[in-house]
């Protein structure tokens, strides 16, 4: 883990936000990871919502930093995207982000990886493999050694069928297709075009005992196990996150944990409380940190200082004894 934030660090001036901003700071816990930006919202990855992440390069994207890693956290909205300039910091960063996950409990699932990514069609793209209108995805990465490149598949080509399932779009393919397919397989089939002659190939997966293991000492440290003997945090139904640099030269020395995220029906949403409130003191202690906070909890009543647009505001909620 500490190595993956390392590198994070290496690469920190190779990284923007969606609306052009640079990175101003980052953090990470067993939560996910926070990239806070100087311009637009901040990036927001939760690893236990984290099924899989993509690398691809927006060739109609003008600007700095047109390489794009996308994670897949909902089945609705946008992927929360981070930029890169390079395609080599691409890859790093998503190996990062994975370490990371796995660090916190939340491997990915790997199965199915061909070893490439894939995007929309652009009219260019199209017109050089020789179709007239638009269909199938785009490869726009293939990595070295990996198995799409073994089979023989560049960029540039586009892939209009997969397994016998004909891909109408990018969002076709990723909303419609991929979930509908067996990525336990050991083979995919895949038609392509690539410069006006269609082609198939087979491309065969990694085996599952080739895949990449996190080692067991990868770890943020994690909430006892029930039945272990040891007191679990109580539930309140939020998710908190580390104060930002910003944040913190706000408090004047102060310390805390942000809320990030409140859990429907959860005893948090009771209370009224809202995502971005500050949590100052617990039960008359002040808050060190998000790694700090279970120690503080109690299995009654437990009374908090939050701060909220400036204003101080205390709320208090009862409690059962489980993981929070």
């Amino acid at each position: 883990m500490e190595e993956a934030v390392g590198r994070l660090k290496n690469i920190q001036p190779m990284l923007m936000g969606v609306q052009d901003g640079t990175l101003r700071s980052v953090e990470a816990d067993r939560f996910g990871i926070r990239f806070f930006w100087t311009a637009g919202q901040a990036t927001v990855i939760p690893f236990d919502k984290l099924s899989r992440m993509r690398i691809f390069h927006n060739t109609v994207f003008e600007g700095p930093c047109p390489w794009f890693v996308a994670a897949k956290v909902s089945e609705e909205g946008e992927p929360p995207l981070v930029r890169t300039a390079t395609k080599e910091a691409a890859r790093e960063l998503y190996s990062i982000i994975a370490s990371l996950s796995a660090a916190a409990g939340n491997p990915l699932d790997l199965r199915g990886n061909l070893g490439g990514s894939s995007d929309t069609p652009t009219k260019e793209a199209l017109k050089n493999a020789g179709l007239k209108k638009q269909a199938g995805v785009v490869v726009n990465l293939v990595e070295m050694g990996g198995p799409s490149e073994k089979a023989g598949l560049k960029a540039g080509d586009i892939i209009l069928s997969i397994n016998g399932h004909a891909i109408e779009s990018y969002e076709h393919f990723e909303k419609t297709i991929w979930p509908s397919l067996d990525l336990s397989s050991e083979w995919f089939d895949l038609v392509f075009m690539r410069k006006g002659k269609k082609e198939s190939v087979k491309i065969r997966t990694m085996p599952a005992d080739q895949l990449p293991v996190p080692p067991k000492s990868l770890s943020f440290g994690k909430v006892p196990a029930a039945g272990s003997g040891a007191k679990e945090p109580p539930k309140l139904g939020f998710v908190l996150r580390n104060l930002t640099m910003s944040e913190k030269s706000a408090l004047k020395g102060r310390t805390g944990a942000a809320v990030l995220e409140i859990k429907p029906g959860g005893l948090a949403e009771a209370m009224k409380m809202q995502p971005g409130d500050i949590i100052l003191f617990c039960n008359g202690k002040a808050v060190p940190s998000v790694e700090g906070f279970s120690a503080l909890l109690s299995e009654g009543e437990n009374n908090f200082l939050l701060l909220r647009n400036g204003k101080e505001i205390t709320v208090g909620i009862s409690t059962v004894t489980e993981s929070f």
